[in-house]
């Protein structure tokens, strides 16, 4: 999931800019606010936003700004290629990291919820009766009805940064440190909505919620692309033409991409950039957040992402108190539901 796809303090390119998360861990650290004013106003704002409590030793980031390895300014790899004196005028190359699907797809989020929450859906149609004459009556028929339950589950991120590395850092610490947090958790909540256990805390992702459809995967050929568009049609639930489409592996992007949909044309079955493109009218996105050799194909505005809150950063200032070292934790409560399991199809072993 994108954190990056709202902004609910409406914060401005310059603020943006302004924000700096190291100022904000050390002012929590230290017990001290006076060089972290517009942070404070920050967290006191999204506190107001979300309805959350003051907590202590905690922090709250603004959403504007949001998508685990202790850092060190000694060592250059753990961090010291961040100090100032060795990173003049330049900025740091950040580590590749696998993309957040489900938010690019079109997912259905909910922000700012509180207690378990029910979202009502349609599990049966009504009935339509032709009438013999004008006199006969409508035979009473009842559409079903049934509820997504989603109820908070929370996926953390931890990190160490020394001291000496806060107060030498350019700006490009504030973005590393905030896109290792972010986007760990970011990553962990995608990973959860695609293919989740539903156990030891995670939500059920797609590929283990039952009642989705299924394409064989061995030899995929454009009938089986055909097959995930006809199996999810066939569940009336194609519903919204804009979020459907295909997500699966690199890999299986560029074997799709050298195999033909007729013989001898120039007519691949993904179309494309390996990392975007289209399938059988479809978009089409790869992910290393797939698991191996598998296929989704679906709604996405069927998958629902809760979220409870904010993404909350808790600093220790005693973690590794005689070498000056500062735990910082993340933490954000989510869970994942889908409303219409047949608006999905999922393909394994793809070959």
């Amino acid at each position: 999931m994108n954190h990056a796809r709202s902004r609910p303090l409406g914060l401005s390119t310059n603020e943006i800019g302004r924000y700096s998360i190291l100022r904000a861990i050390n002012a929590v650290a230290n017990k001290d606010w006076k060089n972290a004013g517009f942070e404070r106003e920050t967290h006191l704002a999204m506190q107001r936003v979300h309805g959350e409590s003051e907590r202590e030793g905690s922090f709250y980031i603004p959403t504007d700004l949001l998508a685990t390895r202790d850092l060190t300014a000694g060592v250059g790899t753990g961090g010291g290629y961040l100090v100032g004196t060795n990173n003049l005028g330049g900025s740091f190359i950040d580590q590749l990291r696998n993309r957040m699907v489900c938010a690019q797809m079109g997912a259905t989020v909910l922000p700012g919820l509180q207690g378990n929450v029910t979202v009502p859906k349609q599990t049966g149609a009504n009935t339509a009766y032709w009438l013999a004459t004008e006199t006969t009556a409508v035979t009473e028929g009842n559409l079903t009805l049934g509820q997504m339950s989603l109820t908070p589950k929370s996926v953390g991120a931890y990190q160490e940064i020394s001291r000496q590395l806060m107060l030498q850092s350019n700006p490009a610490a504030d973005a590393l440190v905030m896109n290792d947090l972010a986007k760990v958790v970011a990553l962990a909540i995608d990973a959860a909505a695609l293919s989740g256990t539903g156990a030891s805390g995670q939500p059920t992702g797609i590929t283990n919620t039952a009642g989705i459809g299924a394409v064989i995967g061995t030899n995929l050929q454009y009938a089986g692309i055909l097959e995930f568009q006809t199996d999810v049609a066939g569940s009336n639930a194609l519903i919204s033409g804009d979020t459907v489409g295909y997500v699966s592996t690199p890999s299986v992007a560029g074997l799709l991409a050298q195999r033909q949909r007729f013989t001898s044309t120039d007519s691949p079955l993904w179309q494309g950039t390996l990392y975007e493109g289209m399938m059988a009218g479809c978009k089409a996105m790869s992910s290393a957040q797939m698991a191996a050799g598998t296929m989704l194909f679906g709604d996405w505005s069927q998958l629902v992402i809760g979220e409870w809150g904010v993404l909350e950063i808790a600093v220790n200032p005693f973690t590794n108190f005689q070498a000056g070292i500062i735990g910082v934790r993340a933490i954000q409560t989510v869970d994942v539901g889908i409303r219409v399991p047949g608006a999905f199809s999922l393909a394994t072993s793809i070959t």
